[in-house]
């Protein structure tokens, strides 16, 4: 049962993250990516309190160590500070459906990192899947651009997305122990959630600090569309689909395997960016897109 929760819930956010990703692509053309990160973990976590209340779910748990709270708060921050900041910054510079490919690198980096961090041990079958994964990575790396200028945005935009998915990763990794623990209670699971995103809306707000003209940046804010993208994007992105990561990472019992999952997403967002942003699903990015979903379902079958 736990493992048909965990695969359900992976797959509801795959789905859900995959919307929340194509509205945050069109919101990024107007306002600053590291505004769009603070706002939307800024107002899932007032969701989140909002259903604390409502569910009268307790705002603290003492059953952790010292340790375990520290690792939850790294895991925010690098997850949801700098990890997001740095994707939806990549998100403004390349096509959303170049980014959802990129992203197929994760679970080669959860392999690594788990196989380092917790001991997790590769198949075989396993090894050759994450292999063509990264082969999908590589075409749509050094797929052939229109113009010199795009092609030098792009790189930038890949780069700064392959470090943005390592902060994740190991964000998510280092979390799995804690999870373990309370794999049995989603309320517990929710509540790590909450714990996890504050340190991360912190730090989100912190990133975007640093920004020269951060106070005309704020002011692009108020526009009824935008502020319609933002709560619709945080809801689905940071509240929804956040939730339903943390729940289908604690009932999966390989981290991998649950990144696997994830990657889905890949073809959610390719049809949700061509349907609502018009992007162009190139033969290089087509064929990317099959090989990437056939290193994920031969990792799992």
């Amino acid at each position: 049962m736990h493992y048909l929760v965990g695969y359900l819930s992976a797959l509801s956010s795959a789905f859900l993250w995959s919307i929340a990703v194509v509205i945050f692509k069109s919101a990024s053309n107007l306002l600053s990516p590291f505004l769009i990160n603070a706002v939307k973990n800024t107002i899932a976590f007032i969701l989140f309190i909002i259903l604390f209340l409502i569910l009268k779910i307790p705002f603290w748990y003492s059953e952790f160590n010292f340790t375990d709270y520290v690792i939850i708060m790294m895991s925010g921050i690098l997850g949801m500070g700098v990890g997001d900041s740095l994707f939806i910054y990549a998100l403004s510079r390349i096509k959303a459906n170049q980014a959802a490919i990129i992203d197929t690198f994760s679970p080669v980096i959860i392999y690594l990192l788990s196989y380092l961090i917790l001991g997790t041990v590769l198949t075989i079958k396993q090894s050759i899947g994450s292999f063509i994964v990264v082969s999908a990575l590589l075409l749509i790396t050094y797929e052939k651009n229109l113009t010199n200028n795009e092609q030098r945005i792009d790189k930038i935009g890949v780069l700064l997305q392959i470090i943005a998915i390592f902060c994740s990763c190991y964000g998510i990794v280092i979390l799995k122990p804690v999870l373990n623990k309370v794999n049995n209670s989603i309320n517990i699971q929710l509540w790590i959630t909450v714990f996890r995103l504050f340190p991360g809306m912190i730090m989100a707000w912190i990133i975007f600090s640093f920004q020269k003209n951060r106070i005309d940046l704020i002011y692009k804010f108020y526009n009824k569309d935008i502020i319609k993208k933002m709560l619709l994007g945080s809801f689905l992105g940071t509240f929804m689909a956040l939730t339903f990561w943390i729940i289908g990472y604690a009932n999966i019992s390989k981290p991998p395997i649950a990144s696997i999952i994830g990657q889905m997403a890949v073809i959610f967002i390719a049809i949700f960016s061509r349907i609502f942003l018009k992007e162009k699903i190139t033969v290089m990015r087509l064929i990317s897109i099959i090989i990437a979903i056939s290193g994920v379902i031969i990792i799992i079958f």
